[in-house]
């Protein structure tokens, strides 16, 4: 299992985040302020529910023998725009 997080800064200092399991975006992680409306757990906020479910993944792979490798990638704004 193959976890990469790519990260980008933008010119307002604010980060935002995208998840990728074995290449296919899972999760995406930005900045609330591009909201208009309250911020929810499980709309606009990462649920403890779906950490979970991310470990599960990951501690059903290692039962499988599969290897769990994961890396942390920071994006220029072209880089994270091709994404």
């Amino acid at each position: 299992m193959e976890l990469v997080v790519y990260s980008y800064t933008d010119d307002d200092f604010y980060d935002r985040q995208k998840l990728y399991i074995n290449g296919k975006e899972v999760q995406y992680v930005g900045p609330l302020c591009e909201c208009p409306e309250d911020a929810i757990i499980g709309r606009d906020l990462v649920s403890c529910a779906d950490i979970v479910h991310y470990m599960q993944q990951a501690v059903t792979a290692v039962t499988d023998g599969e290897t769990v490798t994961y890396q942390f990638v920071t994006l220029s704004e072209d880089e994270w725009d091709a994404l």
